[in-house]
C-alpha cells in the first residue's frame, strides 16, 4: 500500500519526536563528572594529611562546603606542593588552592580570592627588640621558595636559604641555625604555638600581601567557583570556617607608619590646646630667635634628606622596576609630609616656649596655619589609603539614582575650584545632559571627578590666563564629564603613562602622582574609565566616562 505525502510527513514527525526524546533522556542520564583536587600533604593548618591518609585542615572543610553547594563530586590527590603545582600545570589534576602568581596567570585561571596572606619575619627575642630591615646585609634568612622574598633578599644583600619544610626551619631558627625566617602570618602564629617556641617572636613586614585562590585550567569551573565564593563571603561562611586565625589577615591593615603619623598629629593637636590655654607671654625678640634656630635645624634636615634621596636614586639605577617605584614614592611623598610637619613643629616650639607673649591676631593666625597644615597631612593620608584600593578588582556597587549635573555640582563644591584665586572656572552642562538619570555610586563618582579637577587646578599654573572648564555631556549609554585646562599639557606618548602610580611629568609642581591613578581605578570599578584626549591643545583635556 502506497503512502500519500501527508502520511509520510506525519511519520517523519513522529520519528523525529521520538529521537529527540531519547536524546534528551540520554543527556539527562549522564552524571556530573568527578573532579580531582590537588592537596599539599604538609601545609598545616590549611591542608594536610594525617597518619591514616585522611585529609584535614581549613581548606578541606571549606572545599567540602563549596563543592556541596555547587553539586560537584570530587576526590583529593595528596602530594607535595611541588608535585601539586606540576600536576596542575600539566593538567593531570583539575583543581588546586594556591597563592596568586603573575608568572602563572597566562597558563592557568585564578578564582576570586578567598582571603589575603600577609608576610611576617620570625626571629629570636634575644637577638632583637624589633627587627630592622635596614641592616640585614650578611644575615641568613630561611623561607619557602618565593620569588618576591628572594628578590628582596638579593636586593638587600642578605643570604637566602630556600627550604621545603617550614616546620623544620622554625625549629632550626629556635636552635640558632638562621637569623630569621620569613613566612605568612598565620604560619608563624600556628608553628610558634604548636611547638611552644616562646623564645621566638613574629613581626609584620611591608611586603605586598598575596591572594589565596582556587586554580584550574577550566575557566567555566573557576567562574562558577568565584560566584559561589562571593555568596559564601556575603553569608559569613568564609569567616565561620577559617576563623580569626586565618581570615583576620584578609582585612584591611593600616601600616604602622600611618599610626605613627596619626600619633604625631595628635601630639600637635595637644600642643595647640596647650597654646590656647597658656596665659604666659614672652617678648617677640625671643620668638624670632627661636624661629631662626629652627630654620637652621630645618636646613640641616633638608641637607640630610637630599643626601638620602641621592642615595636612593643611585640605588634605583641598579634595581628592578618595583624598586624604582618604591624609591620614587619615597622621594615624592617626603616633601608632601615634611613641609607641613616642619611648619607644625616650628609652631609647637613657639607656643610651648615659657613666658612667650603673642598678640590675639597672632594666635588666630598660628591656629589657622596649624589647622591648614594638619588638613594637608590628613588629605595626604586619605589619598594613600585610597591608593591601597586602586589595584583592587572589586566592583564598586552602583545602586544610587542621580544626575550628571549633581555629580558635577558636588565635585565643584568639594574642590572649591569655583572660588580658587587666579583661576577662571566655567561649568557647562549640555541641554540633553541636564536631566539625564545615572545609576552609579555617587560618592565614588564625585571623588573621581574631584581628583581630576584638582589635577587641572594644579597644572594650569603654567598659563598666563589660567582657566579650567568642566563640560557635562550625554551619550546614548554613558555620560561624559570633560575637564579642560590651559596648563602645561601632556605629550601624546605619555597618555597612558600618566595614569601609573607616582608618575609626574614635571617635578616643579607639588603632588604625589597618585590622583589620576585613583580616579581611573574608581571609574573602571564602576564600569567607566578616565582617558586623556590627545588631540586637545593647548593644555590638557581629561574625560571621565560613566555608564548610565
Amino acid at each position: 500500500m502506497k503512502l500519500d505525502n501527508r502520511r509520510w510527513m506525519l511519520l517523519v514527525a513522529v520519528l523525529l519526536s521520538f529521537l529527540t526524546t531519547v536524546g534528551v533522556s540520554a543527556q539527562k542520564s549522564v552524571p556530573n563528572p568527578t573532579i580531582t583536587i590537588g592537596l599539599d600533604a604538609n601545609y598545616a593548618p590549611l591542608q594536610y594529611v594525617d597518619k591514616n591518609g585522611i585529609p584535614h585542615g581549613y581548606d578541606v572543610t571549606f572545599t567540602r562546603a563549596l563543592m556541596s553547594r555547587m553539586g560537584v563530586k570530587f576526590y583529593y590527590v595528596p602530594s607535595t606542593w611541588k608535585k601539586v603545582e606540576e600536576s596542575l600545570i600539566k593538567g593531570d589534576i583539575d583543581l588546586a588552592m594556591m597563592v596568586y602568581s603573575s608568572y602563572r596567570k597566562d597558563s592557568v585561571c585564578y578564582s576570586r580570592p578567598i582571603f589575603r596572606l600577609y608576610y611576617q619575619v620570625v626571629y629570636r627575642k634575644s637577638d632583637y627588640k624589633s627587627f630592622d630591615f635596614r641592616n640585614i646585609k650578611g644575615k641568613t634568612f630561611a623561607f619557602l621558595n618565593s620569588r618576591p622574598i628572594g628578590e628582596l633578599m638579593d636586593r638587600e644583600g642578605a643570604i637566602s636559604v630556600r627550604v621545603y619544610d617550614l616546620d623544620e626551619a622554625i625549629r632550626d631558627l629556635a636552635k640558632g641555625k638562621y637569623d630569621a625566617v620569613i613566612c605568612y602570618r598565620y604560619q608563624a602564629k600556628y608553628l610558634i604555638n604548636h611547638y611552644h617556641l616562646d623564645q621566638l617572636q613574629a613581626e609584620d613586614i611591608s611586603m605586598q600581601p598575596r591572594e589565596y585562590c582556587y586554580v584550574s585550567h577550566n575557566q567555566d569551573l573557576i567562574d562558577d567557583i568565584s560566584r559561589e565564593i562571593a555568596m559564601m563571603e556575603a553569608e559569613g561562611i568564609v569567616d565561620e570556617i577559617y576563623g580569626n586565625d586565618i581570615v583576620e589577615t584578609a582585612k584591611s591593615k593600616i601600616p604602622v607608619w600611618v599610626w605613627y603619623l596619626f600619633g604625631a598629629v595628635g601630639v600637635l593637636f595637644v600642643g595647640a590646646y596647650i597654646f590656647l590655654s597658656y596665659r604666659s607671654r614672652k617678648k617677640l625678640k625671643i620668638a624670632n630667635a627661636m624661629l631662626e634656630t629652627n630654620y637652621k635645624i630645618l636646613e640641616m634636615s633638608h641637607m640630610e634628606l637630599e643626601e638620602t634621596n641621592r642615595q636612593l636614586i643611585a640605588a634605583t639605577e641598579k634595581a628592578e622596576e618595583s624598586s624604582k617605584m618604591k624609591s620614587n614614592f619615597i622621594k615624592q611623598i617626603s616633601h608632601e609630609i615634611r613641609t607641613p610637619l616642619n611648619i607644625l613643629s616650628g609652631f609647637v616650639q613657639v607656643i610651648t616656649t615659657p613666658g612667650l607673649e603673642l598678640q590675639d591676631d597672632e594666635k588666630i593666625k598660628i591656629g589657622q596655619d596649624i589647622v591648614l597644615n594638619t588638613n594637608r597631612i590628613t588629605n595626604l593620608v586619605n589619598k594613600m589609603l585610597e591608593l591601597s584600593d586602586a589595584g583592587s578588582r572589586n566592583v564598586i556597587e552602583r545602586n544610587e539614582n542621580t544626575t550628571a549635573a549633581q555629580i558635577a555640582g558636588d565635585a565643584v563644591t568639594a574642590t572649591s575650584i569655583a572660588d580658587a584665586n587666579g583661576i577662571k572656572f566655567e561649568l557647562s552642562i549640555e541641554p540633553e545632559a541636564e536631566k539625564v538619570n545615572v545609576v552609579t555610586n555617587l560618592n565614588s563618582a564625585v571623588r573621581a571627578l574631584s581628583l581630576i579637577l584638582d589635577n587641572a587646578r594644579k597644572f594650569s599654573g603654567g598659563a598666563t590666563d589660567k582657566y579650567v572648564r568642566l563640560t557635562v555631556m550625554a551619550k546614548p549609554n554613558t555620560i561624559e564629564l570633560a575637564v579642560e585646562d590651559n596648563g602645561i599639557g601632556v605629550p601624546p606618548n605619555e597618555a597612558e603613562h600618566i595614569f601609573e602610580e607616582f608618575v609626574q611629568l614635571d617635578d616643579f609642581y607639588e603632588g604625589t602622582g597618585i590622583g589620576l591613578t585613583i580616579a581611573r581605578s574608581l571609574a573602571r570599578r564602576m564600569g567607566g574609565d578616565v582617558t586623556l584626549d590627545t588631540s586637545y591643545s593647548p593644555g590638557a583635556r581629561f574625560i571621565l566616562t560613566l555608564p548610565r
